[in-house]
């Protein structure tokens, strides 16, 4: 006998006196968007599993009397009733106090800055720290390793002396230059550039090669990239020769041809 599928459980809760109705296991966080009420967040990535590191994103949970402090990118809703408050006194406080800590630590950084002042933040009186954009999210630890497979950068040190970096301080081969790691952070403290040759990332001193389009001789991914996914799949190395928009260009000038457009 085949075995029976159980529907999705739909739950009810409730955030910020509006009611809404969602599968169970979704996020607080995806549960307030689509009833359209906003939670700010600084860490959260739709790519990558949420763990809530930034902290911005905190809501007050009430289950009856009893109320807590949760993360809402990483909190799944697995009972009905649940109340969520994301502007209550308590959350305000809290989360003003998380960001004016992002603010003290990146205070160079203009995407923390106009973050904060969004929030009602535009100064702190902890003390700043200068010539610093990372608020040590992870987003580029865990892409390079959860998506890309390669763990070419991590976290070295720990509390103050916390930071990004690449294996001993040196330059990583394990690092393929495809800029995963440049598109998923949320303060730009991230720099990439594409010379004539070389594909740079200066914050983990990656020096790439980049594959040259043997049509219009532009350069258009690395080398180590795409030959990583010419193992996982041999069709790949059709597109080791041309970039993508000579391709294109080739493949409609064949339909015409052909009588295809």
């Amino acid at each position: 006998m085949d075995k029976m599928e159980h529907p999705e459980k739909i739950l009810n809760l409730t955030i910020d006196g509006k009611q809404t109705a969602v599968k169970s296991g979704t996020t607080i966080l995806n549960a307030a968007r689509k009833a359209g009420i906003e939670i700010p967040t600084l860490c959260h990535h739709p790519a990558l599993e949420p763990y809530g590191v930034c902290r911005v994103c905190i809501v007050e949970l009430k289950r009856g009397k009893r109320s807590r402090i949760v993360t809402s990118c990483n909190f799944p809703v697995q009972e009905d009733g649940l109340e969520v408050s994301t502007q209550s006194e308590r959350i305000k406080r809290d989360r003003r106090m998380v960001i004016e800590m992002l603010l003290a630590r990146c205070w160079s950084s203009k995407v923390i800055r106009e973050f904060a002042a969004k929030n009602g933040v535009t100064d702190t009186d902890l003390q700043k720290t200068e010539n610093e954009e990372c608020m040590l999210c992870g987003l580029c630890v865990n892409v390079c390793r959860d998506l890309i497979g390669q763990s070419a950068i991590g976290f070295e040190s720990r509390g103050a002396d916390r930071k990004t970096s690449v294996p001993f301080g040196k330059p990583s081969d394990s690092c393929i230059g495809c800029g995963a790691c440049v598109y998923v952070c949320p303060t730009g403290c991230i720099k990439m550039e594409d010379l004539p040759q070389e594909r740079v990332i200066e914050r983990w001193k990656s020096e790439v090669p980049i594959l040259v389009c043997k049509s219009c001789g532009k350069g258009f991914g690395t080398v180590k990239q795409l030959e990583i996914l010419k193992t996982k799949n041999p069709l790949t190395k059709v597109y080791l020769e041309k970039c993508p928009a000579c391709r294109e260009r080739e493949l409609a000038e064949v339909m015409v041809r052909k009588g295809g457009i």
